[in-house]
């Protein structure tokens, strides 16, 4: 944690990308040259049933009930195939020194509290109280770095941006030691590559066809696999020997909520909050909850405000009367307060004031959000109360 707390992270979202001379994109990852990789591709699990089952009642392969589930396809192969081509990359390449194994190249799933894991569907993920807060489609290290691998067919990278942020944030914390950076595949169609932050690498292929490679699924029982191309070299690791600094997500907000309450008399230390020892953790949280107010003093704060979803809110039961008060941090780098409450015996309400509207919404209750309010109920104590007259300060504050 004094490791975490320490570190700052600095994120330059808007500058260029710089390509690292060490990891120069092949000829063959390139053209996605499926001759090179085997038949390994056809060993991983991919969910055709209902694509297949569309195509056999011929649906318009223009309508968004096919585009969906066959976009979801071509990303989950797109992705293999560059995995494929970095596993034999990193064989060659001598500036990479681990690689990390997932999918058919181990069969090591564990179900863990805290930590990496390779999880049921083959992939690498970091949970924290048993739930996954990120997931890696590759990772490698070099001398002095760990390189994490995004790998899309997506055209529009904007949302791909956005999620870097909280992986940076997380690995920075898991290893403070060496430096984070990102290696993102994306085929020639991908707009914006020139935009991503300078820890990235950017890697540009061909477009994926997956015609023929489908057809060669769906006849899995008639076409003759070639075995399995399993690779034993001393680079090649399980996620479970990699050694990170400890991370757990709700031992963690109780620090926060902690420090939050240190300086005497203040009801909120805003000045924290906008430090850039938190910065990191509005990446890996998207928002940190500060306190609570009770109903009629949250009415106070939208005393001249008429909108009719934020009205049946108010109508309804709300579960202890309170709602949770949150600060976020927007794209743009502001920071805003946002609410959240709990109808009995109904759903957790987020509510979001930008300007002159009140965008209403509904958390899902496998969430984080979610699990995030049932463990403040228990910690939060009567010093973790804010008055109408303490938000109205807080939010001049930010």
């Amino acid at each position: 944690m004094i490791l975490a707390q320490n570190h700052l992270l600095q994120l330059s979202g808007n500058s260029m990308s710089y390509n690292d001379p060490n990891l120069k994109i092949t000829d063959e990852i390139k053209s996605l040259n499926l001759d090179v990789l085997d038949d390994n591709l056809y060993y991983y699990e991919y969910k055709t049933r209902h694509i297949l089952s569309l195509i056999d009642k011929k649906i318009d392969k223009e309508s968004s009930e096919f585009i969906g589930p066959y976009s979801s396809f071509i990303g989950a192969v797109y992705e293999n195939i560059i995995y494929e081509h970095l596993i034999r990359y990193s064989l060659t390449n001598d500036y990479i020194t681990k690689f990390i194994l997932k999918g058919p190249h181990q069969d090591n799933t564990q179900n863990i509290k805290n930590g990496f894991l390779i999880d049921p569907k083959s992939q690498i993920v970091f949970k924290s109280g048993y739930k996954d807060i990120s997931e890696f489609d590759a990772m490698f290290m070099t001398k002095d770095a760990l390189f994490f691998v995004e790998s899309t067919v997506v055209k529009n990278t904007l949302s791909l941006k956005k999620r870097l942020k909280k992986k940076v944030s997380l690995l920075k914390i898991l290893f403070p030691k060496i430096e984070i950076k990102c290696l993102i595949v994306v085929t020639k169609e991908a707009m914006g590559t020139h935009l991503f932050p300078d820890y990235c690498t950017i890697w540009t292929t061909d477009v994926l066809n997956v015609t023929k490679i489908l057809s060669k699924i769906k006849e899995n029982k008639k076409h003759n696999k070639k075995p399995f191309k399993r690779y034993q070299h001393k680079k090649l690791k399980q996620i479970y020997d990699i050694q990170t600094t400890s991370f757990k997500y709700f031992s963690t907000m109780r620090w926060i909520i902690n420090s939050i309450k240190k300086r005497k008399n203040t009801a909120v230390d805003v000045g924290f909050l906008k430090s850039k020892q938190t910065d990191m953790y509005y990446e890996i949280y998207g928002k940190i909850i500060v306190g609570y107010i009770h109903q009629d003093q949250f009415k106070k704060l939208f005393f001249d405000t008429k909108v009719e979803a934020l009205e049946k809110v108010l109508r309804s039961k709300i579960e202890g009367g309170i709602f949770y008060v949150a600060v976020e941090k927007t794209y743009q780098e502001n920071f805003q307060l946002i609410y959240f409450c709990k109808i009995i015996d109904g759903k957790l309400k987020k509510i979001d004031p930008n300007g002159t509207t009140i965008k209403i919404s509904d958390k899902q209750p496998k969430g984080f959000t979610y699990s995030e309010i049932k463990f403040l109920k228990y910690l939060f104590q009567d010093k973790h109360e804010l008055s109408f007259d303490d938000v109205v300060k807080i939010k001049k504050e930010l």
